[in-house]
């Protein structure tokens, strides 16, 4: 008499291991496009913008200019005026997200004045910034990825059970003929 063993239901372990790989690739891959993308930052080409209104809403004398990426300014002048304001009158930083900021002097008699700013930035568009950005934005999206990895995973599931029920009973093909699992 041949004994059989119940299968258990479902053993998800291997689907879970399957998607926290999956979670660990595309974060890794997303990592790697980011830094590539950012060593070529340098080499792009540059865009000159001339006359860019900034405005110093407040007495703090910080302001930003709005294109992201700022290579260098090359100019300020008061909008009002139309006085060039010498580079002691203020000082020139990029925040975390390559904006470019400018502050005014504390002392200074522009402080509160619109401003345009001449100055370069990085040309994002090219090819060699963009790819790699829209592939690391793209592997970025988790909450996609959440979606498709509990569609599979469910659609696993459904499997699974089909299986279990209508798998492997003994018939045509499965070395289940006549007499097979009966003993004398």
């Amino acid at each position: 008499m041949k004994i059989e063993t119940k299968k258990s239901a479902v053993d998800l372990t291997e689907l879970a291991m399957g998607i926290l790989i999956v979670g660990i690739i595309v974060s890794i891959g997303t990592v790697v496009l980011l830094n590539f993308r950012d060593s070529r930052l340098t080499s792009l080409s540059t865009v000159s913008v001339s006359n860019d209104t900034v405005l110093l809403a407040d007495d703090s004398g910080a302001s930003q200019v709005s294109t992201a990426w700022f290579k260098s300014i090359t100019s300020i002048t008061n909008e009002s005026g139309g006085e060039t304001i010498a580079a002691e009158n203020y000082t020139i930083a990029a925040d975390s997200f390559g904006n470019g900021i400018i502050t005014m002097a504390s002392d200074s008699e522009y402080n509160a004045t619109d401003l345009n700013v001449n100055y370069d930035y990085y040309n994002q568009s090219d090819t060699q910034w963009a790819l790699p950005n829209s592939a690391a934005l793209g592997l970025g999206e988790y909450g996609n990825w959440f979606t498709i990895l509990v569609i599979v995973g469910i659609a696993a599931v459904i499997l699974a059970l089909i299986f279990l029920a209508f798998g492997s009973k003994g018939g045509i093909g499965s070395g289940g003929g006549v007499g097979a699992g009966v003993s004398y």
